[in-house]
Order: structure tokens, then C-alpha cells, then sequence
């Protein structure tokens, strides 16, 4: 089971979650439009996934958030999720394919 936390805007936040979940390999752990709140969370649950989708941010503060998420040293993979008009296929393939990498025999 691959863990989830997303840092999603709360205008994305139901479809987004929704279509995350929608993997059967994939446990969203928690999910915040809160940047601090996210991070905080990051440190304690230590996901497998850190899903950063840029609508919870302000288009000068999703840099910033990927840099405070790196600087974290989680072991968590960091996934940037950027087109905020389209369907989050490419992220769901993405998310299937780590999980299915975390399983690999």
C-alpha cells in the first residue's frame, strides 16, 4: 500500500482526493490546504507520497513549497501536480506506477 498526503486547494481538493483514491494501491493519509499544516504532517506520518498540487499555493509560493518540502529530508517522493484545468491522469499513472514499484518482487 502506497501512503498519500496531499497538499491541495480547496477548491480541487474532492475531485483531486477522489481520483487518488480511486487507486486501489493508494492510502491517502491526509490532505490540507495548509502549506505549514502539510509539512507538519509530512514530518509525523512520513508518506510515501508527497502530492503538492498548486492550487493550494499562490504561483510565488509553489517554489517555495517544494523547497521547504525537500528540505524536510523525508523519504517521501515529492510529485508536483501543475495542471490545475485537465484531469489528474498523469498523476494517477504516476502514483499507480509507485505503487506497483513498492510491491515489485
Amino acid at each position: 500500500m502506497l501512503t498519500v498526503l496531499v497538499l491541495v486547494g480547496r477548491e480541487r481538493a474532492t475531485d483531486l482526493i477522489s481520483r487518488i483514491e480511486s487507486i486501489p494501491e493508494v492510502c491517502v493519509l491526509s490532505h490540507t490546504h495548509d502549506i505549514s499544516l502539510a509539512l507538519a504532517r509530512a514530518r509525523v506520518l512520513l508518506p510515501d507520497a508527497l502530492v503538492i498540487d498548486v492550487s493550494a499555493a499562490s504561483p510565488g509560493d509553489a517554489d517555495t513549497v517544494v523547497h521547504r518540502a525537500r528540505g524536510l529530508g523525508l523519504p517521501s517522493e515529492l510529485i508536483v501536480h501543475a495542471d490545475g484545468h485537465g484531469p489528474p491522469d498523469g498523476l494517477v499513472r504516476r502514483l499507480t506506477r509507485l505503487a506497483r514499484d513498492q510491491h515489485a518482487v
